[in-house]
């Protein structure tokens, strides 16, 4: 069964704010009325504009509080304008170090070490994969925080996240 919530109303990001918490923090999603385990995770971030994708961190936060760092540090210094990354365990390359982002699928990449987020955000777990959820209940608020952890530039996540579960 493929449960899916896709970034509408709050669940939109209006606005990843300069070396600052994005703008809503956290974004939430919520799963109800399921009876099974997680067997597969994916996000997507849609419509994601930044003048330096490299100060964005972003981290996922499930229902019984497993978190993954997605996204920390990646992109580089060229500036992308309304690009969709889906992060998926089973991509076949990791998101770029130091060149530009493109539209693609991508798996969670975190080249940061002590990224930290803002309360009420937990802090990062050393997971590396979206796995961390598999076995868990799907049921309850997701959350998404982003931050962007240094100064001079400023971006937006205009058509917000979207969550895939695969449960059994």
């Amino acid at each position: 069964m493929i449960i899916s919530s896709f970034g509408k109303g709050p669940l939109k990001l209006s606005q990843i704010k300069d070396a600052a918490a994005a703008s809503p923090y956290p974004s939430t999603i919520t799963l109800a009325g399921l009876d099974t385990s997680i067997t597969d995770v994916n996000v997507q971030l849609l419509g994601l504009t930044h003048t330096w994708p490299d100060d964005i961190d972003v981290l996922l936060v499930g229902p019984q509080g497993q978190n993954l760092i997605i996204m920390s540090d990646a992109g580089g210094s060229t500036d992308v304008n309304n690009i969709n990354l889906t992060l998926d365990d089973s991509a076949a390359q990791a998101l770029p170090d130091s060149t530009a982002l493109a539209s693609s699928v991508y798996r969670p990449t975190n080249y940061g070490i002590g990224d930290t987020f803002p309360a009420p955000a937990p802090g990062p777990s050393s997971a590396t994969t979206l796995a961390t959820f598999n076995g868990t209940n799907p049921n309850g608020t997701w959350s998404l925080y982003v931050v962007d952890d240094a100064s001079g530039d400023v971006g937006n996540l205009s058509g917000g996240w979207c969550l895939n579960v695969v449960a059994s």
